[in-house]
């Protein structure tokens, strides 16, 4: 078996998940994006980047980013035309530290952004906890709502006193 060389990752989508408007994400089936995938999209479609560039950007071969780039635009364009949700998250890749993360431990509340050319870290520095994530969305669908952490799956109703009606959170 042949080890599947990481690609390098300058950007970082601000969301992880679009999905069809007014339709709840749990009756929605998922398209699942990597981040290189998300990255090769960019980089040549966005950007308008000529391939042999991209691929040496990613440290890749061109033939390597090019499947990468055609399972992204056939993910994408599935998505689009059968109505499913798009997750970005996952992947083998290394951060080239052009943009900047951080993460948060939910167990000891210690931010870090952790040093570029670093694989996603699996666990805090500070206390060694593996509840953590990544600061703007983790890529699974999980926010931080009065510190607590949310799923947009899990539908949570709660009664506000002032108005006496039910309002959903997310």
């Amino acid at each position: 078996m042949v080890n599947k060389v990481k690609r390098r990752v300058s950007c970082f989508p601000k969301a992880t998940y679009f999905k069809p408007r007014e339709v709840p994400l749990c009756c929605l089936e998922i398209a699942t994006l990597s981040i290189e995938e998300i990255e090769a999209i960019r980089l040549c479609d966005l950007l308008q980047m000529e391939q042999n560039e991209a691929a040496n950007r990613m440290g890749v071969s061109r033939k390597t980013f090019w499947s990468d780039l055609q399972k992204a635009r056939q993910k994408i364009a599935d998505a689009l035309v059968n109505g499913k949700a798009i997750e970005i998250s996952g992947g083998e890749y290394v951060n080239t530290g052009e943009c900047r993360v951080n993460f948060l431990c939910k167990e000891c509340d210690h931010v870090w952004e952790p040093e570029f050319n670093q694989y996603r870290p699996t666990s805090c520095p500070n206390c060694g906890s593996s509840l953590i994530f990544r600061i703007g969305g983790d890529g699974l669908g999980k926010r931080f709502i009065d510190n607590k952490i949310c799923c947009p799956r899990v539908k949570e109703r709660s009664i506000d006193s002032s108005e006496g009606n039910k309002e959903q959170r997310q």
